[in-house]
């Protein structure tokens, strides 16, 4: 006599192999991010392609005076993690005709964590939020 517990316990072993994973989509979503004092950077990931490039505009807020804000164009991509290929993230930099100190280059890792860094200075943790 065969043990229904076991029966079960085998359908749901193999139907967890057959069913793949997907990881979430995060394009034409719009994110905020901020230090511990409030918004340092708002964007909208628009529809991407791996690896495939696209313009996009995003705003940067005043470090001083929070109220205050520049938009920025710059180029995206949607790029594969090099350790596990099902895991992505977003590569994003400020497109200008001349270097200058507002360079930015930022690493976003939906859904929450984005490291950002101004021209030549170190890479700072960000806090995001879906908006």
């Amino acid at each position: 006599m065969v043990n229904i517990n076991f029966i079960v316990f085998t359908l749901c072993f193999i139907f967890t192999f057959l069913n793949n994973v997907k990881s979430k989509d995060y394009d034409s979503k719009s994110f905020t991010c901020a230090d511990e004092i409030g918004p340092l950077l708002k964007f909208k990931i628009p529809d991407l392609e791996f690896n495939k490039p696209k313009q996009f505009n995003f705003k940067t807020f005043n470090k001083t005076a929070r109220e205050s804000f520049t938009v920025r164009d710059g180029i995206i991509k949607k790029v594969s993690s090099p350790i596990d290929n099902t895991y992505y993230f977003y590569l994003a930099n400020t497109t200008s005709k001349k270097k200058d100190i507002y360079e930015i280059i930022f690493e976003f890792y939906p859904p929450s964590h984005l490291l950002i860094k101004y021209l030549n200075s170190q890479y700072s943790d960000l806090v995001c939020w879906n908006d």
